[in-house]
């Protein structure tokens, strides 16, 4: 095996047991004892971590998880900053890790702050020589359509669907290389199958709105 290839093979098996970290299991466990898939939905996120122990400790979660997405594109910059394609699949299996993390029997949360993470890295390092604003905007535009749809509507889920169809679309239309974008389709796709329950509940309309509106 070529050395280069048996060093980014490593890279992304490192990619993934970090990923795996369960922040908000390591969190409830510490302030409570139990095990956070017990409680509330079940959900191993900070929206979980919010509704059962409070808001300070729900942002301290989502913090750590955007983090988690960040450091592994970080690292590939710094060590592998040319090669696209390994970007591309980083990016994937860091977000992999969180919802289906090794270390907990593969039961993770939804992956929305971990690939908050990677977006941030993939848009805000200079992979790529382009103008700046051009690689940004596709953060702007996924938080765009996140907080305008919470204000909207009130529905944390539906947002977050949307945004997950924004974000590959998003990266298109920038002109961003198709591996990358492909990449992004992935990280949406893995959305709409962690949030699986909630379109159900959507569907049914049962899902619950923020801010105590509606059922």
């Amino acid at each position: 095996m070529d050395i280069n290839i048996f060093y980014k093979v490593g890279f992304l098996i490192l990619t993934y047991l970090f990923g795996a970290f369960p922040t908000a299991y390591v969190i409830y466990k510490l302030k409570r004892g139990g095990d956070i898939r017990e409680y509330g939905s079940g959900n191993v996120g900070g929206t979980n971590i919010t509704r059962t122990i409070g808001v300070s400790n729900g942002v301290l979660t989502i913090i750590i998880d955007i983090i988690k997405g960040f450091l592994p594109i970080l690292a590939l910059y710094l060590i592998f900053p040319e090669d696209t394609i390994l970007l591309a699949i980083t990016s994937v299996v860091v977000v992999l890790g969180h919802d289906f993390p090794v270390y907990i029997n593969f039961k993770g949360g939804k992956g929305i702050a971990t690939s908050a993470g990677v977006i941030i890295g993939v848009c805000s390092l200079p992979f790529f020589d382009g103008a700046v604003w051009k690689e940004l905007l596709p953060i702007l535009i996924i938080v765009f359509v996140e907080f305008s749809l919470i204000g909207i509507v009130g529905i944390v889920s539906l947002a977050s669907l949307a945004a997950a169809v924004a974000t590959p679309l998003s990266f298109l239309f920038t002109g961003y290389p198709v591996e990358i974008v492909l990449s992004m389709l992935v990280l949406g796709i893995l959305v709409f199958i962690t949030h699986r329950d909630n379109i159900k509940r959507l569907i049914r309309k049962e899902e619950k709105k923020i801010r105590g509106r509606g059922g």
